[in-house]
């Protein structure tokens, strides 16, 4: 398995093998936190191509475990009986667990085909929103300095 797996995995390689006693509601967190660290990193070093080399890896395993999550959900849901087992508390958080992982899989594969898809991605992480830079612009506006010029900078200077 590519070395970035582990990365996207690790401190939590029960994450690769999940057993029931694994599935909580900290499982979708986790997984997002680890995307957020090796994604930072792919950002800070530059070095996205590894990360895309696991794309496919990546992507069966969130298919994987939203597929394992339906099926503790589904199990779950047709146990009868006097008992709450398991308690209904521990289905809501797996169904959390499930929509975050579906979440997280929707906002990347339909996207993410190629390198530079995957570095548009990463760039959004860092990039403001409009919102953000209409804010800043609101906090820092340009120098009085500029609505002053009366020079074009984007004209042609005309060769005599």
């Amino acid at each position: 398995m590519v070395a970035v797996m582990r990365e996207l995995f690790e401190p939590f390689p029960a994450f690769m093998f999940p057993e029931p006693f694994f599935l909580s509601e900290r499982i979708g967190r986790r997984l997002l936190d680890a995307w957020d660290r090796v994604s930072s990193e792919a950002l800070r070093s530059g070095d996205a191509e590894r990360l895309h080399s696991a794309r496919e890896d990546y992507h069966t395993v969130l298919l994987g475990l939203i597929k394992l999550l339906d099926g503790y959900q589904m199990l779950a849901g047709n146990l009868r009986g006097d008992f709450d087992y398991p308690p209904s508390a521990w289905r809501e958080r797996v169904q959390e667990s499930r929509d975050e992982i579906q979440k997280h899989y929707d906002s990347l594969f339909p996207r993410w085909q190629t390198l530079d898809d995957l570095e548009a991605i990463l760039l959004e992480r860092i990039t403001p929103s409009r919102e953000e830079r209409l804010e800043l612009v609101k906090r820092f506006p340009p120098p009085q300095s500029w609505y002053e010029e009366t020079e074009n900078p984007f004209e042609r200077e005309e060769s005599s």
